[in-house]
């Protein structure tokens, strides 16, 4: 019976761009800019529902 049959070579950047480990910085980022403009998204949120509600669509 013969090994595994042999695995090509992958190229760093393939190696880095499908490495598990990537999307946690990408998240961590999107997380700390949404705290930091999460006041801003509350207004916008609860200026929205007050339009909606105003509007008579209730």
């Amino acid at each position: 019976m013969t090994g595994p049959p042999p695995v090509r070579p992958v190229s760093a950047l393939r190696r880095w761009a499908t490495d598990p480990l990537v999307p946690v910085p990408l998240l961590a980022a999107g997380a700390t800019v949404a705290a930091a403009y999460g006041h801003v998204l509350t207004w916008a949120v609860l200026g929205g529902l007050a339009g909606y509600t105003l509007s008579g669509s209730v």
